[in-house]
Order: C-alpha cells, then structure tokens, then sequence
C-alpha cells in the first residue's frame, strides 16, 4: 500500500525493535512481511536523530516513563485515563493525541450511549446482532459494562438533569431499537450528557467534553500532550509490550511499565484501505479527518491478528453539492430528505431501496420477519431477505421536484430555496432537460420517472417498496438533480479484541502489555445498533484501564 505519510528525503531506519537483555536482534522490516501480507504494511518510520534506533547492544534508553500510556484523546482514549486516575491508586497515566485537537469521530458524533439494567437481555440481544462474528465471552464483557456506564459517568460527575436519558424497558413495544424484530431489543435505554433539551445546559454539552473535563481535573496523574502521534511500539525479547515511540520529528522512547492501551480509531480518511476492505474508496467520511488506519499498520508489523475490517457504519447515498465538496444535506438528518423524491445512477435507473440515510426505518413489530422489512439501519439494508452492507456507486442522483424541496428534500437549515443557484443541485423545467444536464440517458431517466410516478398514484413501490409514507412523486417543475456520493459514520475493523480488552494475535493470545478501546477494532462485526459505538468506547476504555492496571510493574 502506498503510504504517503512514510515519505521521506532523509535516509529511513526501523523503528520497531525486540529489546534483548543484550540489545535488539529485530527491527520492523522482519515483521513488515506479514503486514504486507494483509496489505497493511507501510515504511518503517523514520528515527532520524535517535540513537536507540540504532542500537546494538545494551537496553534501550528511554526518555520518559509512565505506569499506562493511551493512545487517542477521543471518548475511549478519555475513559481509559480517567479510569487510571480514579481507579490506579497513584499510576501514573501519558495521554497522547496525534492532533492538534482530537479529530476522529468523538468530537463529532451525536453522543448517545447505549445502557441496560438487564445484562442477560442486552447480551442476548448482542449476540442476534453478531451473527458469530465476535466471541460470546467479548460480548458478554460489553453487556456487562453496559450495566454499569450509566452509574459511572454519574459518579464521575455527569449532570444528571442536564442529561438526556431514556430508560431501559421490558416493554417491547416502548422502544424502538435498530432492530426491533430481533428478541430483546428492548433491553436498553439511552443517556447523552447535556443533551435535555428542557433545561438550560450550563456544563459540558458532549460526552466527549465532559470526559476531556475530568480528565482535566486530574492533570496530576495524566499527563495529556497533543500533536504527538504514535509512530511505533516496543517489543521485549518475549513479544510483550514495554512502550512506544512518539513524536515523528524527534522520536521520543517512552517506557509503559503496565500497559499501552491503543484508541485509534478507524480508517476512514484512508482512501487505500477504504477501497481494499470495503470496496468504497470513493466514500465520505462524515466526521474527523484523523483517522488514516495509522494504528493499523503499527499493529500489523507486530503480529496482531485483525477482524471486522469489512464492516462499518454506512453506506448512504448522501446529497452532495455539485463540486462533492460538502453536504448539502447533513448527514446525521431526520426526516430523511431522501424520503421526498428518488435516487438514480448514472444511467438513469433506481437501483436499490432509496429511502436511505445514515438510520431511517419503520417500528416495525417486535419478532417480526425482518426479511420482508425495509429501511436503512446505519447502512444496512434488505437485500434478498438479509440486510447486508450494500455496495454503493461512486455516484449517483437525488431527484426531487418544486414540492419535494417545499417539503425538505433539501433542508432549509442549507437552502434559501434557489439550490441550483447556490451549487447545491441541478435545475430544469423538464425531466429531458435535466437529464441532458446529469449526463444520464434521456430515455432511461424518463422511464425512470413515469414509473416511479405511477407507483405514487397507485399507493405502492412495486420495485424496492418503499414506505407509502415516502411515496412523494416527481412531477412539479421545476425538477432538480442533487448529487450523492456513498457515505459512512466510521469503520470497525481493526486489532482482534478480548473481553479483557488484549490486542490478539494470529494465534489467539494475547499479546502481552497491548490493549485497545473504541472503534480501533470494534466488536461491531455484523449489524450495529445506533449508540453501540460511543458506549463501546466508555465500556471498554474502562475495561483496558483496569487490565493494565492488574498487570505487576514492569
């Protein structure tokens, strides 16, 4: 893989070595065969002006040492050393963010978690979603962390009253879970800090903000720098590992003494690995720009073993402006503006269930066939009776007419109601004309709206069945054309996790010292359920700090 982060003028040096009692007798290249491999391997990092880079014999000097080192400022990054500071009896805890300012998905994500006061139910539950793709036993840690969340950001300080929070029920048809046809889908509720809506929000208004508050609070043992990315890990002579290299312009060796915890995050600004995982090269990442798969390729020079890396929060045909330079509809959005028209590719042509956005579905019954059920469920959709991710084009067109943009095909929040003057789509007073401006096959486009249209009079989508909610025709000019590019919240693939929170290897053991949290190889591996993602990051940001902390000094 092309990595163009690993160029260089300068002459390039492994960093990675196994430190011996005598010196180091391995450096990344050794282990750069295999990530090769997988299709992950980059250059080995630079170590221009370190002498450890070079050494030969004698232990290596560290410049720094700390009890546990996280990797990763967002919410699994914050609640693993916040949990260090609380619960570390004094061990000592480095932070580091490879920003400026966090910019993975944290910052950006709506903020709700997950919470359950049934651990049985909510594991039952995981386990329809995984479809044996993550072990029972990681699940079973996740319910179980999913019981205890709620009570922990109270007792770290959350205001309660300013949070918003739906209880967990055992009324099935009280909730409206992703998927409400699978048995206990019920067993959750919701929390999100400072998001009630009925009172005046005085303290931090995101799970992210309040968890960089209280870390704040205890700067006396986390030690937090940013733009300070992780450019390797330390290996012993054992395969365990006893800290990393940080700092690309002036490489800084620092001792872990009980633990790295790694809270990457995914890879969705890696057009590479976007393309080669998941076929989507071309998708938009709706969030951070961080998140290169940087981590990635770290871990696959040390032998890690990798799942879920096919899997994701996405894909959505999402309005675009004309220039594919920026939403022009949000994209985390209610009512899905797609409901008000139709999407056709590049010939003219509905080709799937175009009602879509990042999370649009009907409640459908509880333990009712899903296989006949529509809808998009953070890019799932029923395709031949299952919901897999659908493959998306690099292009495609939202259509819409005079009523569908009276009624929000493109939010007013964005347009002044003159998108084709403000670049935001395409305008015409005929579906030939607009075709001619899509560069789409008149006839095929035409054909396309007819058909569409008599499904609207006649109350049914006899093509893709589409909700007769959603059944809004296309016939009022003038007629506009938006372009869609497939996009995605964030991908789940990475380092194979325990329910311990261990970074595996190929082998399935744990590779001594390494942990992870969050998305940085999630337990996601199949269907996902909307807030799984933010307590994933709480629950096993918690369960990585308590695992290095078991571990003796080194």
């Amino acid at each position: 893989m092309n990595n163009r982060a690993c160029e260089s003028t300068e002459p390039t040096q492994a960093l990675t070595h196994t430190q011996t009692r005598r010196g180091f007798v391995k450096t990344a290249s050794i282990a750069l065969a295999g990530a090769a491999a997988m299709g992950l391997a980059g250059c080995a990092p630079s170590a221009t002006g370190s002498g450890n880079a070079t050494a030969k014999a004698g232990d290596i000097t560290w410049d720094e040492e700390f009890d546990v080192i996280v990797v990763g400022a967002g919410i699994a990054g914050n609640a693993a050393a916040l949990t260090v500071a609380t619960e570390g009896n004094g061990a000592s805890c480095l932070l580091i963010e490879k920003g400026s300012t966090p910019s993975g998905n944290s910052p950006f994500c709506k903020g709700d978690a997950i919470w359950t006061k049934d651990v049985a139910a909510m594991s039952s539950y995981m386990k329809e979603l995984s479809h044996g793709t993550t072990p029972d036993d990681v699940l079973e840690a996740y319910a179980q962390g999913l019981g205890e969340i709620y009570d922990w950001v109270i007792e770290m300080g959350a205001n309660k009253e300013e949070m918003s929070i739906t209880e967990p029920t055992t009324d099935p048809e009280e909730r409206n879970a992703e998927y409400h046809e699978l048995e206990n889908s019920y067993a959750f509720g919701y929390f999100a800090i400072g998001k009630n809506t009925d009172v005046e929000v005085k303290g931090p208004d995101h799970v992210q903000v309040f968890l960089q508050d209280a870390v704040a609070q205890h700067s006396d043992i986390v030690d937090y720098r940013t733009s300070t990315p992780l450019v390797d890990l330390v290996q012993d002579e054992s395969g365990a590992i006893v800290g990393i290299v940080a700092g690309e312009k002036t490489p800084t060796y620092i001792r872990a003494k009980r633990g790295v915890i790694l809270c990457l995050g995914g890879f969705e600004h890696s057009p590479e690995m976007m393309q080669n995982y998941l076929g989507q090269g071309a998708a938009v990442p709706a969030a951070g720009s961080l998140n290169t798969g940087d981590g990635h390729r770290i871990c696959a020079r040390i032998g890690a073993d990798f799942w879920h890396m096919n899997n994701c929060a996405g894909f959505w045909m999402a309005g675009r402006d004309l220039e594919n330079t920026t939403y022009t509809n949000p994209p985390i959005f209610k009512p899905a503006p797609k409901g008000f028209g139709i999407t056709v590719g590049v010939n003219g042509r509905r080709f799937y269930m175009d009602w879509d956005g990042y999370n649009v579905r009907e409640k459908y019954p509880y333990m009712s066939d899903m296989s006949v059920h529509v809808g998009s469920r953070h890019g799932h959709m029923q395709f031949g009776g299952e919901w897999p991710h659908l493959p998306m084009p690099s292009k495609a067109w939202f259509l819409f007419d005079a009523e569908g943009l009276a009624q929000g095909a493109i939010p007013p929040s964005t347009t002044k109601g003159e998108p084709d003057k403000e670049g935001y789509a395409l305008a015409a007073n005929t579906i030939e004309e607009l075709a001619a401006l899509m560069e789409v096959p008149v006839d095929e486009l035409v054909t396309t709206v007819d058909q569409w249209n008599e499904c609207c009079a006649n109350g049914k989508d006899v093509y893709f069945h589409r909700p007769e909610s959603t059944l809004v025709p296309v016939q009022t000019p003038p007629f506009y054309a938006q372009l869609c590019a497939p996009s995605f919240l964030n991908t789940d693939g990475g380092p194979v996790r325990a329910a311990n929170g261990a970074i595996l290897d190929y082998d399935g053991n744990a590779i001594p010292g390494l942990y992870s949290a969050g998305e940085f190889g999630s337990i996601w591996g199949h269907y996902y359920e909307g807030g799984g993602n933010v307590a994933e990051c709480l629950v096993f940001g918690r369960i990585s700090a308590k695992s290095a902390l078991g571990n003796t000094a080194a």
